[in-house]
């Protein structure tokens, strides 16, 4: 058993109090306290990057994995007009299987269905259909044309789907590393 000498002991301060009677805290509390906080909010961060990066990889992969089995494809830059290649850009003869690719796909759908019926849209085109006293052979040419229109318009839907979902997979990823 050791005794503590006088010159072993050092004095402590008597605690102050406030001016409410309480002890103030410590300052190794309020360390504790921060670096603890700042632990938890580094685990959380660390675990949302890591998810948002999963998800993102995910939705991309969902994408191509809906695309692919399509089987669509730009035709080569060769068989296309000007204004065509103006709308798809690089992706002349590509297979269709990233969003981008979709956005591209849906643009070159469009530019196709405003030469259908001189640039009226799938509504207008199913209107005049049915309109009263219409000439049943103008009527059926017309329901042809808005059956023409509202395929290509759903398709041109799906693709531009298939786009956000891969824009905002791709958007999870960076955010992702971004943590």
């Amino acid at each position: 058993m050791s005794t503590l000498t006088d010159s072993d002991r050092t004095e402590r301060p008597a605690l102050r109090r406030s001016q409410n009677g309480r002890a103030p805290t410590d300052r190794r509390g309020w360390d504790w306290i921060i670096s603890s906080a700042g632990a938890v909010v580094a685990i959380i961060l660390l675990v949302l990057g890591g998810a948002a990066i999963y998800g993102g990889n995910f939705g991309q992969d969902n994408v191509r994995d809906r695309l692919a089995p399509q089987n669509i494809s730009f035709p080569p830059a060769d068989a296309m007009t000007p204004e065509e290649l103006a709308e798809v850009g690089d992706f002349a003869g590509a297979t269709v299987d990233t969003g981008s690719e979709a956005e591209a796909f849906s643009r070159y759908i469009g530019l196709h269905l405003g030469e259908v019926n001189e640039g009226a849209t799938y509504s207008e085109t199913s209107s005049a259909a049915r309109e009263e006293g219409l000439d049943p052979d103008v009527a059926a040419e017309l329901q042809v044309k808005a059956d023409t229109l509202f395929k290509g318009e759903t398709l041109r839907s799906i693709l531009l789907n298939a786009y956000g979902w891969w824009t905002v997979s791709t958007i999870a990823v960076y955010a992702g590393y971004g943590w």
